[in-house]
C-alpha cells in the first residue's frame, strides 16, 4: 500500500505544520503511481486536485509570509495581532552579519517596546470588545499595531483545496520569496505523497513576468496617490441597465436586443424598475452582472483585511515597491496623531525605512520584506461586483470595523451610489434598517449610524 504521509524531514524548524489532514491524497498518489508512463501536465493535475481537501495548521509564520499566502485565495485564519507577546520569540528576521542582525534586532525591540505603550489598557475590567476609552492613552491596540513590523509571528489555520497546491507550490519556490519559506517548504514536503510532490513546481522565478505585468498597470497605479486613496477606474457604462437586462435574460421570452429595443429611450428607466423588483424579491445574483474596478492604497493592515475576503479579484503592486518608494508616506492611525507618541512613532517608522532599503540593497528584496511595518502603504486594483461589494461594504462601514478601512469602504460606497443607488442600496450595516447582528459586541452607535446615512 502506498504511504501516503512521509516522515517530515529531521531539524528544528521555526514554523511548523500541525493538524495536517488530506484524507483523499491517497488516491492522488496511487492514481500518479498507476499513470507513471503517461504526461501529467498541470492543467490535469489541477483537475485531479481541484476536489480533494487539504487542512493543516502553521505556526510560528511570520506576516509577510502569511500576507503573501492570503493572496493565494482559499479560507485562511489568522491570529489577531492583539495576542502579540513582547519578547523575541514573537518575530523572526532574516539570516543577517552579526552588525545588521543586532541591528534589526533593536529595531523591532524598539517597535514592540512603543506598541506596549502606546496600548497599555487603563486599571480594571471591562466588558465586551474593548474601546478606545478602556485604554490609558486612548489607543487601542488595532491602532498600536501599526508599528510593527511584518516580521512579527502569527498562527494560521488553512483549508484548501488541492488544486491550491500548484499556487503554493509556485509561491514558495519563487526566486523573489524562496527563502522566506525555507522552514516551510520543509515541513509541507514533509506531509506530502513525494510522487505528488514530484508534480508540483520545484523553481519559479516571477522576476520577468512581474515587470512585464507592472508595465500594463503603471497607467492605473499613477492615478492613485495617499489623497487619492480610492479612485474609479473604469466599469460597465450602465450598471443597472446590465442588471436589468441580465434579469430579464432569464425571465424573458425575448432576447436582450429585442427588450432594448423595445424599451428605446426609456431603457435606463425601465432597466431600473426591473432591477429594483427582482432584487426586492431576494434574487440578488443580478447584481453580480455590475462589475467595477478601482484603485486602492491603503496601509499594510488594511491590505490584509482586503485580501482576507478572497472574493475580489486583486492586483497589488510589486511588494519591493513599498521599499523602494522612499517618498511615500506612512499611515498614521487618529488616535497616534493626537496623542503624545505621533513624533516617536513617525521617528521609528522612519528608521526602518533607512533600514528597510538598506537592507534590500545589501541582501535582497526577499531579506527585506520583514523590516515592512504595517503602517507602510500598497496600492492595489479592484475587480468586483455589486452583490460582493454590498456584502463587503455593509460589514466595513460598520463602526466595529477598523477606521481605515470604514473610510475607505465610505468613500466607495459615494462613488458607487453615483453608479447606481439602486443595486448599492443595501451596502451599509444592517442596524440602518433593522438591529445589529452583533449582539452583545455591538458598538452601541446605531442612531449615529442611522444619522450619518440618513440623507441617502
Amino acid at each position: 500500500m502506498y504511504n501516503l504521509i512521509q516522515y517530515q524531514l529531521e531539524g528544528n524548524f521555526t514554523v511548523k505544520i500541525t493538524n495536517f489532514e488530506g484524507p483523499e491524497l491517497y488516491d492522488v498518489a496511487l492514481w500518479l503511481e498507476n499513470n507513471k508512463s503517461k504526461t501529467i501536465d498541470k492543467d490535469i493535475l489541477k483537475e485531479i486536485l481541484k476536489t480533494i481537501n487539504i487542512a493543516f495548521v502553521v505556526e510560528g509564520i511570520n506576516r509577510i509570509q502569511s500576507t503573501l499566502l492570503c493572496e493565494l485565495k482559499d479560507s485562511y485564519v489568522q491570529q489577531s495581532q492583539r495576542y502579540v507577546t513582547m519578547d523575541k520569540s514573537s518575530y523572526e528576521i532574516p539570516e543577517l552579519n552579526e552588525i545588521d542582525n543586532i541591528k534589526a534586532e533593536e529595531l523591532i525591540e524598539k517597535a514592540f517596546k512603543l506598541y506596549g505603550k502606546m496600548s497599555e489598557p487603563k486599571a480594571g475590567k471591562f466588558e465586551g470588545r474593548p474601546k478606545a476609552e478602556n485604554y490609558k492613552y486612548g489607543i487601542p491596540i488595532e491602532d498600536a499595531r501599526y508599528i510593527l513590523p511584518l516580521a512579527t509571528k502569527t498562527n494560521m489555520s488553512i483549508a484548501m483545496t488541492g488544486d491550491k497546491l500548484y499556487n503554493l507550490f509556485l509561491l514558495i519556490n519563487d526566486k523573489k520569496y524562496c527563502s522566506l519559506f525555507d522552514d516551510f517548504r520543509k515541513e509541507i514536503v514533509g506531509y506530502l505523497p513525494k510522487i505528488l510532490v514530484k508534480q508540483l513546481p520545484a523553481f519559479h522565478d516571477s522576476t520577468k513576468e512581474t515587470q512585464i505585468i507592472e508595465q500594463f498597470y503603471d497607467k492605473y497605479m499613477e492615478k492613485i496617490d495617499e489623497e487619492n486613496n480610492m479612485v474609479y477606474i473604469n466599469g460597465f457604462e450602465n450598471l443597472d441597465l446590465k442588471a436589468g437586462l441580465g434579469a430579464l435574460t432569464s425571465t424573458s421570452s425575448d432576447v436582450p436586443s429585442e427588450i432594448l429595443a423595445k424599451w428605446g429611450n426609456n431603457a435606463d428607466e425601465k432597466a431600473k424598475g426591473v432591477t429594483k423588483r427582482v432584487l426586492g424579491y431576494g434574487h440578488n445574483s443580478i447584481a453580480e452582472q455590475a462589475r467595477t474596478t478601482f484603485g486602492m492604497m491603503c496601509s499594510m493592515v488594511t491590505y490584509h483585511q482586503q485580501i482576507r475576503h478572497r472574493l475580489p479579484e486583486n492586483h497589488r503592486e510589486d511588494i519591493l515597491n513599498v521599499i523602494t518608494d522612499t517618498k511615500r508616506d506612512v499611515i498614521i492611525p487618529p488616535s497616534i496623531k493626537k496623542s503624545g507618541f505621533c513624533g516617536e512613532f513617525l521617528n521609528l517608522a522612519n528608521e526602518f525605512k533607512d533600514f528597510k532599503l538598506y537592507i534590500l540593497n545589501e541582501y535582497g528584496g526577499d531579506k527585506a520584506l520583514p523590516f515592512i511595518l504595517n503602517c507602510d502603504q500598497i496600492k492595489l486594483i479592484i475587480s468586483t461586483n455589486a452583490r460582493i461589494d454590498s456584502e463587503m461594504l455593509a460589514d466595513r462601514i460598520c463602526f466595529n470595523a477598523q477606521w481605515e478601512i470604514r473610510n475607505l469602504s465610505i468613500k466607495k460606497l459615494k462613488i458607487l451610489r453615483n453608479l447606481s443607488d439602486i443595486l448599492y442600496e443595501t451596502a451599509l450595516p444592517a442596524c440602518i434598517k433593522g438591529e445589529c447582528r452583533e449582539g452583545k459586541l455591538s458598538c452601541g452607535r446605531q442612531r449615529e449610524m442611522r444619522k450619518m446615512f440618513s440623507k441617502r
